[in-house]
């Protein structure tokens, strides 16, 4: 992950969108080549790009290639995970440390929308 925003931020870091794709290292190599983003991590499951604070994450499609999900770096997820928890949020994931090493939990929005909220662990 490229440096945190300089607004400083109390809680929320960053959002971005995880698309579900058919073919990551095909998408993830477009953004790189024509688009003039960075790719620093992933492979053929799962990928990060960056360009400045902006970042899309690619994750093979398993099952509908047209899927999305909303990630959202946090400072504080077990802190936040209270907070939504006593707010009546419909948590799907529980908290969890990764073995990519980030400790997140998962929400189900309206619509069908999950929101995956997480942070890197120290």
């Amino acid at each position: 992950m490229p440096d945190y925003p300089t607004a400083d931020p109390a809680q929320f870091i960053q959002g971005c969108p995880v698309l579900h794709v058919r073919d990551v290292p095909q998408l993830a190599g477009y953004f790189r080549d024509v688009l003039g983003f960075r790719w620093d991590f992933g492979g053929e499951d799962y990928a990060v790009v960056w360009r400045d604070n902006s970042a899309v994450h690619f994750v093979k499609a398993l099952i509908d290639p047209s899927g999305v999900h909303l990630f959202q770096w946090i400072r504080d997820v077990d802190a936040y995970y209270a907070e939504v928890r006593a707010r009546g949020a419909t948590v799907i994931v529980e908290p969890a440390n990764t073995p990519y090493g980030l400790r997140e939990f998962s929400v189900s929005a309206p619509s069908g929308l999950t929101i995956v909220f997480g942070q890197d662990i120290d």
